[in-house]
């Protein structure tokens, strides 16, 4: 009977290892089939609560129409925010940043590789990539269909950025310019 039971526990335990480790390849698996996404969002910066919605293109291609008058443009590895308000124009250089890295797919898929655990909270599945000692990405993964569904950034200078996605469309025709402002 104890042998009985230690079989059956051990079952139970590698096959629940082996569906942890199916997220994970789901996810990846998932990730490697997506082209474009396009959904409306809700950024938290640490009190400020902006909306709007956005387009990505892989790789490192993205436009967001926030509610307010400001757009960001996003072409290989600059960031353009254009503020219609003040009637300014911004530019950075977003290479070595956490936006850089997602917004480079192949980028994401490499370091989730090295991703030992992944946790839940709610409907998501989290994976969390520390990029150095002071930064890191919290990336949110729908638990049924294992799409992408926001992030959390946390940057060297101790803020928070989370971007948070609704109404996802996956691989769509776009024609988008992603034209940044002379």
């Amino acid at each position: 009977m104890k042998k009985f039971l230690y079989i059956v526990l051990t079952m139970l335990i590698f096959s629940y290892v082996n569906v942890k480790g199916s997220e994970k390849d789901r996810i990846i698996e998932n990730l490697k089939k997506i082209n474009s996404i396009k959904f409306n969002f809700t950024q938290i910066t640490n009190d400020t609560i902006e909306k709007g919605s956005c387009i990505i293109v892989y790789p490192k291609r993205m436009k967001c129409l926030y509610e307010e008058d400001k757009e960001i443009i996003v072409d290989d590895d600059y960031l353009f925010l254009i503020n219609k308000k003040e009637n300014k124009n911004y530019n950075y250089n977003i290479k070595d940043t956490p936006l850089g890295i997602m917004l480079d797919k192949e980028n994401i898929i490499e370091k989730l590789l090295k991703v030992g655990k992944f946790s839940r909270i709610d409907k998501n599945i989290i994976a969390i990539i520390d990029l150095n000692s002071q930064e890191s990405i919290e990336i949110y993964f729908d638990s049924k269909d294992m799409n992408i569904a926001g992030w959390k950034i946390k940057n060297y200078d101790k803020s928070n950025l989370e971007f948070l996605m609704k109404n996802i469309l996956i691989n769509i025709n776009t024609n988008e310019k992603f034209e940044v402002p002379k």
